[in-house]
C-alpha cells in the first residue's frame, strides 16, 4: 500500500490526494505539519526530501516527491480508470498521443506557474508568511490574473468543441489535476475568481468525477 506524507492544508500535497480519489486507489496518510510547527524541516523528513517540500509518496519503498512528478507515476502506473460502467474510459495520460502528451506537459508547466503564485498568496494570508521580492502580493495577483484569463479562455473554446478538458480532450488528464487545485484554492489567497465563467464551469466538471475528494475549503459540486 502506498503511503503518502502530506498536510491537509498543502495545496501540493491535495493534488495527489485528488488524484489517488480519482483512481480509487487506497494508501496511508501520514500527516506532515507545514505551519506552524514546520515538520518538514526535521532530520526526520530531509532523510526522505532532500529539498523539504511535500508531498512525498512511499510507493513500495522508493521515495517520489514533486506532486506533478507523483501525479505521471499514479497515472502511467494505473492505467485506465474510474468511469462508470458503460462510459468511456479516462485516460489521465495519453502516452500514445505524442501531440497531447506534450500538451499535458504544456499545461504541468502552466500549472506549477500558477500554483506558485496561488499558494504563496495563500500561505500569507493564512499563515502570515512574509512576502518575498518574488511574489509581492500586487504584482503576484497580476500575473495570477493573467494566467486565469489564458485557462479561463481555453477552457471556453475547449467546451465549445466539444473537449472540456484542458487538453482538448473529452476525458480529464492528469493536467487538469494540476491545474484544478491552485483555481480551486483562489479564494483562500484572495484572488477574485467571478470574472472567469469558463472556469467555473470546468471546476463543476471536475467535481463531479467519480472519486473526487475534498479538502478543507474545497467542497463536492452540489
Amino acid at each position: 500500500m502506498f503511503k503518502l506524507y502530506d498536510d491537509e492544508l498543502c495545496g501540493e500535497s491535495y493534488k495527489v490526494r485528488l488524484m489517488l480519489g480519482l483512481l480509487g486507489v487506497e494508501y496511508e496518510r501520514v500527516r506532515v505539519e507545514l505551519y506552524p510547527s514546520k515538520q518538514n524541516g526535521t532530520r526526520r523528513f530531509l532523510a526522505m526530501n532532500p529539498l523539504g517540500t511535500l508531498p512525498v509518496l512511499d510507493a513500495d519503498g522508493a521515495l517520489l516527491h514533486g506532486a506533478h512528478a507523483i501525479l505521471m507515476y499514479l497515472a502511467r502506473r494505473h492505467t485506465g480508470a474510474t468511469t462508470e460502467p458503460g462510459e468511456e474510459q479516462t485516460h489521465w495520460l495519453p502516452l500514445d498521443d505524442p501531440l497531447q502528451f506534450a500538451q499535458v506537459q504544456t499545461w504541468l508547466d502552466f500549472a506549477a506557474q500558477l500554483s506558485g503564485i496561488v499558494f504563496t498568496l495563500r500561505a500569507q494570508v493564512l499563515h502570515g508568511t512574509p512576502p518575498h521580492d518574488q511574489c509581492h502580493p500586487l504584482e503576484a495577483r497580476k500575473k495570477a490574473q493573467q494566467l486565469l484569463r489564458i485557462l479561463d479562455e481555453t477552457c471556453w473554446f475547449n467546451e465549445a468543441a466539444g473537449t472540456p478538458f484542458v487538453c482538448a480532450s473529452v476525458s480529464p488528464t492528469i493536467a487538469d489535476i494540476a491545474c484544478f487545485v491552485p483555481v480551486a484554492l483562489l479564494d483562500e489567497a484572495e484572488i477574485e475568481s467571478i470574472d472567469y465563467p469558463a472556469l467555473s464551469r470546468w471546476i463543476a466538471r471536475i467535481k463531479r468525477l467519480p472519486g473526487f475528494t475534498t479538502m478543507a475549503g474545497v467542497y463536492a459540486a452540489a
